[in-house]
């Protein structure tokens, strides 16, 4: 407060004489009315101190009594006339609910302005702290550890991306920290400032201080013996100013401790930076209720804020995966959260998330009570961006290209261009890191950055669709297809798997690519990509995008100069084993490794031939052309044994064993099978996937599992299903997991007596065929399901392989058709098992039974198939005692 000696006072450029009721701006009078002149002389005569609403309305009406209302508008033409210093500070400031403050230094003749006094002070303060009225959710061991820091670290900055919740956090802390330490609290919310010279004067207004000379010093002077934590909110575009104030509190003033809020950092001197992270938002998982889905943060925010948008929301099971697409599209980001919240009273959750491709348009109602900056979600993000230089605007733009994370080297790679060298971009995504714009994570020693998605969809509207979008999708495009191209060899059998699962996450980049390149873009970049990624879909078990993928780029190549070529010839070699896993042996598949054969004899390129005879092996196996199999495997052993590589040696001995296996020679098959697994013990084999695509252990174990029960070895058969399951589970490789647990796995655990076990097993295969859209794998596990209920009723698109298991299954699968290839196909690894069966048939006379089951034991004891002969003599023993089973 100030002593006062004299009726006269200066401020700014004016004069205000209390003896002659006249006001005074640069010499000139100014014309104000009696009752807005009486509220001037009380806040003058008080600057620095809090008058009250009654005491100004008892200065102007001291015999009468008046609406608020009244008092209002009399003030308010006092700010219009006296309107803002030079530094755009505004003469009176009112603190709500409160009273009102003159806060700008006022002198008269003979009087000096001094500060409020100390032992004033801390009670002041401790009013400067609002209530934080936003329920905390999620942020308990946050608010916990930030508060233990004080007063160890006397400067701490909360930063993030707006919306966050920065503020929330750190009214939180400052009421902990106030509470239980005894601390002074005060608040300053810097968002108003139009610019940093005016830091100090909101500062000092807010501690209540009436200056005349340095602001700083007599701040500092007032909080010299003081112990307060004192709150800088939203200090993005002040930084510097903060920065050079708070150093100066610190080094004067040793009990002062600082919280401050901003998208990015002070770079102050022992400043301390805590980075916000989004609410945790969870991935679905397929049976999630509501009640697990609400202890994740993000979803109690949510369904917090519906709640109070819409008193009849209520979170249910089926409303769970909408509601969690919404937190994980919105990146958990509280502010974003509560805009989409706020619509619940007229959408539903599936509308909302129907919605979110526009969710700049939608989330538009924020709280009347918010700074403009903070009532939509554009306009949150409009603050960040206006606070870019151009250089740094560039390089956001151009970021939201990148669908999900990317490392440095891929940014520069996207962003250079004209006035953009390595090092301008490299400058450039450091300032969008420190002011949040842009977020980092360490993976694997290395750093990785994201847009969110939010500011990823701005960034992108920024950037647009003309031609510079264009540039950065063909720099992109070129970076993933050297990528690719020089990390991974799709079909050798040298796939590694080390590489591949770190890199999962470029799958991302790699959609955004193929929908510029088969849009707008660069075909011929976008075909040679869809190669060149192959592995990469499969190793993620996305075999169903890849193939629509490769059905855009076969189009794409339809009347170019590329049909023919190489790059035809290795799309329809992916193509096919793409349908292979999806739709299963299909003619397009027979057809797609037919023409690449073609192509690869037409341009004499022997390593492409083997991919493309390896196909058309593939798919008469699974079609149940077991000889043409045979035949198509030794046409490619020549051939990969001359290559001298052992991936080639390798899979020419497994296609054989397999081939061998469901002839019927399981001897020579067993014997195929060991030299794979030899070789795979070799240690130039580090990394091992088959050209199936799938673990090449796993293949090599179902098929010895079978071999195993055919030779009469069940026990030891079920212990290598079990190690099998295991494995592949393990792995959480779908095709993968898949491969074993039908080829293998589930039938011989049935064939051991152990349905409960199948039943198990299949019910993964189930879960990974529904959620890939794995069509053929799909039809392993509806036969599986027909014979463990006993419903029977077997999938009509079964492949002769799938109907030969599920007639060793159950007599209940035997068909016409199975008997019929007894005679078109010869040898059979089921023969045995079929010829029994036939046996049991109703319309055979006991003579021609016990023929067929002489027969049946015949052909076991020729394959060694002590398993079925085993059958066999059950069968003729119950025969024998008229207890034929069913």
């Amino acid at each position: 407060m100030m002593a006062m000696q004299d009726s006269t006072y200066t401020f700014d450029r004016f004069t205000l004489s209390i003896p002659k009721r006249s006001l005074f701006a640069d010499g000139e009078p100014v014309r104000l009315g009696a009752r807005a002149l009486e509220l001037l002389f009380l806040l003058v005569e008080r600057a620095g101190d809090l008058v009250t609403k009654e005491q100004l309305m008892q200065r102007a009406w001291p015999d009468a009594t008046v609406d608020e209302n009244a008092m209002r508008v009399h003030l308010s033409a006092l700010r219009k006339v006296l309107g803002e210093t030079a530094d755009g500070v505004s003469f009176i400031q009112n603190e709500t609910g409160r009273g009102y403050r003159w806060v700008v230094p006022v002198s008269s003749a003979g009087a000096q302005v001094i500060a409020v006094p100390a032992n004033r002070l801390s009670s002041r303060l401790s009013y400067f702290l609002p209530a934080n009225l936003a329920q905390v959710i999620g942020r308990d061991e946050v608010i916990e550890g930030l508060a233990e820091l004080f007063p160890e670290r006397r400067l701490v900055t909360i930063a993030g991306p707006g919306g966050i919740g920065k503020t929330t956090v750190a009214l939180a802390v400052a009421h902990k920290v106030a509470s239980e330490r005894k601390t002074a609290g005060c608040f300053i919310d810097l968002a108003p400032l139009a610019n940093g010279t005016l830091v100090v004067s909101a500062l000092a207004s807010q501690l209540g201080i009436a200056v005349s000379g340095s602001a700083e010093q007599a701040i500092v002077a007032a909080l010299a013996d003081q112990s307060v934590l004192v709150v800088f909110d939203n200090c993005e575009h002040v930084v510097d100013a903060v920065a050079q104030l708070a150093e100066t509190i610190l080094q004067g003033a040793p009990g002062v401790n600082i919280l401050v809020t901003s998208r990015e950092p002070l770079r102050a001197a022992g400043e301390s930076i805590f980075r916000l992270q989004t609410l945790e938002a969870p991935v679905y998982v397929a049976g999630m209720t509501a009640g697990e889905a609400q202890g994740f943060s993000a979803v109690q925010l949510f369904c917090n804020k519906a709640k109070a948008s819409s008193s009849s929301f209520e979170l249910n099971d089926r409303d769970v995966p909408a509601v969690l697409d919404i937190c994980s599209r919105l990146d958990g980001i509280p502010l974003a959260l509560e805009m989409a919240a706020s619509r619940m009273d007229l959408l539903n959750v599936q509308e909302m998330a129907r919605r979110l491709d526009d969710r700049f348009a939608i989330l538009t109602k924020g709280r009347r009570t918010a700074m403009p900056r903070q009532q939509t979600l554009r306009a949150t993000l409009d603050w960040s961006h206006e606070l870019l230089s151009d250089t740094e605007k560039a390089v956001f733009r151009r970021l939201s290209v990148f669908r999900s994370s990317f490392e440095l080297d891929s940014a520069i790679a996207a962003c250079l261009g004209p006035g953009m060298e390595d090092f301008v971009v490299f400058d450039g995504l450091t300032a969008l890191v420190e002011k949040s714009l842009v977020t980092m994570d360490r993976r694997d020693r290395s750093s990785l950055y994201r847009l969110l998605d939010t500011t990823r969809f701005y960034a992108a509207e920024k950037l647009g669709k003309g031609a510079e979008f264009n540039e950065v999708m063909q720099r992109l495009g070129r970076l993933c297809l050297k990528l690719f191209s020089t990390e991974i060899t799709a079909w050798d059998g040298k796939n590694p798997a080390q590489w591949l699962a770190a890199n999962s996450w470029r799958v991302d980049d790699l959609r955004a690519v193929f929908d510029w390149a088969f849009g707008t873009g660069d075909h011929k970049l976008g075909v040679d990509l869809v190669v060149a990624s192959a592995s990469i879909w499969f190793h993620l078990s996305l075999p169903s995008e890849y193939l629509a993928i490769a059905r855009q780029a076969m189009a794409a190549i339809s009347g170019t100069d590329l049909v023919g070529s190489a790059a035809e010839l290795e799309l329809l070699a992916t193509f096919g084993h793409a349908l292979w896993h999806t739709a299963g042996p299909t003619q397009d598949m027979n057809n797609a490794f037919k023409r690449a054969a073609e192509i690869a004899d037409q341009l004499d390129l022997q390593g492409h031939k083997l991919r493309a005879v390896w196909g058309l092996w593939a798919r008469a196996i699974l079609f149940g052309n077991y000889h043409e199999s045979l035949s198509l495997a030794e046409r490619f052993k020549g051939p990969a044994y001359d290559t001298g590589e052992l991936a080639n040696v390798q899979t020419a001995d497994h296609m054989l064993a397999l081939s061998h296996h469901f002839i019927g020679n399981q001897e020579e098959s067993l014997r195929l099978l060991m030299k794979v697994i030899a070789g795979d013990d070799a240690p130039v084999r580090a990394n091992h996937t088959n050209h199936a695509q799938v673990d090449g252990k796993t293949a090599v174990l179902a098929l010895l599992m079978r071999i195993t029960w055919l030779q009469g070895d069940s026990e030891r058969a079920l212990e290598l299903a079990k190690d099998c399951a295991e494995d592949a589970l393990a792995l959480d490789h779908d095709l993968s997991i898949c491969y074993g647990l039908a080829i293998g796995c589930i039938p011989v655990a049935m064939w051991c007596g152990e349905p409960l076990l199948a039943d198990q097993w299949n019910r993964h295969l189930t879960r990974r065929t529904t959620k890939r859209g794995l069509r053929h794998w799909q039809a392993w596990s509806d036969g599986f399901v027909a014979v463990l209920t006993g419903t029977n009723v077997f999938p009509k698109d079964a492949t002769a392989m799938q109907a030969e298991v599920f007639a060793s299954l159950t007599p209940a699968a035997l068909t016409d058709e199975l008997l019929a290839r007894l005679e078109t196909e010869g040898s059979l690894w089921c023969a045995p098992e079929l010829m029994r069966l036939g046996a049991m048939r109703a319309d055979l006379t006991a003579e021609a039974a016990d023929e067929a089951l002489g027969a049946a034991r015949a052909a076991a004891k020729l394959q060694g198939a002590i398993a079925w002969e085993r059958r066999i003599d059950a069968l003729s023993a119950a025969v024998s005692s008229d207890a034929v089973p069913g």
